[in-house]
């Protein structure tokens, strides 16, 4: 049995299409920054601790309201505690 060359083009695309949803992607919303990945800026989700602090974005669901300190890094807010 003999497959057309569009038949294989497609089923090439297909796949690559299959396996590019197994990559994951990032948090919707999130920025993405090295100082992350070193712990330089506040966490946005209470990951780790920067500066003695546990701190998180305004609007991430880990924000129980016990963060109060106010901060700001790289223009954007924070909210933390100890």
């Amino acid at each position: 049995m003999k497959i057309s060359k569009n038949v294989r083009i497609g089923a090439i695309v297909a796949g690559i299409a299959c396996l590019s949803m197994l990559v994951p992607a990032g948090t919707a919303g999130a920025h993405r920054n090295v100082c992350h990945m070193h712990h330089a800026c506040p966490s946005d989700h209470a990951t780790y601790r920067w500066h003695g602090l546990l701190c998180v974005k305004p609007t991430s669901p880990k924000n129980d309201g016990s963060f109060h300190k106010r901060v700001r890094q790289g223009g954007l807010p924070y909210l933390c505690k100890r």
